[in-house]
């Protein structure tokens, strides 16, 4: 399992470097599409929602367009007339010194831990770049006025959903073609629905449980 996840995970990295996805500025919620008129035309473009990767869980694809809902509310939500830049909470709070860095900090690391919700867990190496992003932005809010201007554009969250989308469609891939062939060695390793789903949680037992379990044996032995 951890082998597989671990392929996926510099697969997803690969992808983003290669098709030159513009993490920090393309809206990962929302796309824009063409409208055509009668004879083929675009006459405008309208937005809608990205659609999810087909082969994925319920649970993996809610995931997913929670943390996209999530990033782009943060990060893109606002958009102002005399720039052409989008904005977010996530700047206004900003602009509350040492406080609103801390909230935005901790948003931050709620959406990565929204992002570790999906089934088999996130690969070390795309958890690490996440965290990163997040530093990165935390450290750049600290600076005064400045900052806070920068770290609206660097747009940690927008980032890190467009890594977990990079992911998600690497492993919707993978199910679909039931192999992933690692990118550095050129291997190819079997891929099932198993390997890459979350084993189910293990549960403690209570005190109170057992008691309740053992209580038809003892009033069997005092019969």
């Amino acid at each position: 399992m951890n082998a597989v996840v671990g392929i996926l995970g510099k697969k997803a990295l690969g992808r983003l470097k290669d098709k030159d996805v513009q993490t920090n500025s393309e809206n990962p919620y929302m796309e824009k599409v063409p409208v055509l008129n009668q004879r083929g035309e675009i006459t405008k473009y309208k937005e809608r929602e990205r659609p999810l990767p087909d082969g994925l869980s319920s649970n993996d694809k809610k995931i997913l367009q929670t943390v996209r809902r999530k990033a782009y509310k943060w990060d893109m939500s606002f958009r102002f007339c005399c720039f052409s830049s989008r904005f977010g909470w996530s700047f206004f709070i900003g602009l509350v010194p040492f406080f609103g860095d801390f909230v935005d900090l901790l948003v931050a690391l709620y959406i990565v831990k929204t992002c570790g919700k999906i089934d088999g867990g996130l690969p070390k190496t795309m958890y690490g770049r996440m965290m990163w992003n997040i530093m990165m932005d935390f450290g750049i809010g600290l600076i005064p006025i400045v900052g806070d201007l920068a770290d609206a554009l660097f747009r940690a969250n927008t980032r890190n959903a467009w890594l977990l989308d990079a992911y998600l469609t690497e492993k919707a891939t993978a199910l679909k073609t039931g192999r992933v062939q690692d990118p550095d060695t050129g291997s190819t390793v079997a891929v099932t629905e198993a390997i890459v789903a979350a084993p189910p949680p293990s549960r403690r037992v209570t005190d109170v449980e057992m008691a309740t379990a053992q209580q038809p044996l003892n009033n069997g032995a005092r019969r």
